[in-house]
């Protein structure tokens, strides 16, 4: 990605029953959908983690986990900046 601009890593998941979506960030924090977040990263009600403005400082691994009672899945993606 180019500094400045947006991001939006989309993460798919099926289940039964349907699993919650949340992200770990770059940082070590995690963000669920139902979460405020910020006014820089928030994550979609489909699942979609939007990244604004995105500098140097954003770059690093964001891992998407997918949970319900059946289990939990992850996958990561590198994000450069």
């Amino acid at each position: 990605a180019y500094a400045g601009s947006s991001v939006s890593l989309q993460c798919r998941a099926q289940g039964s029953p349907a699993p919650r979506i949340s992200w770990l960030l770059a940082n070590g924090s995690r963000l669920l959908p139902s979460a405020a977040g910020s006014r820089r990263a928030r994550v979609e009600p489909d699942g979609t983690l939007l990244l604004r403005a995105v500098s140097v400082y954003d770059r690093g691994i964001y891992t998407c986990v997918a949970a319900n009672l059946a289990g939990t899945a992850a996958l990561a993606v590198k994000l450069q900046v």
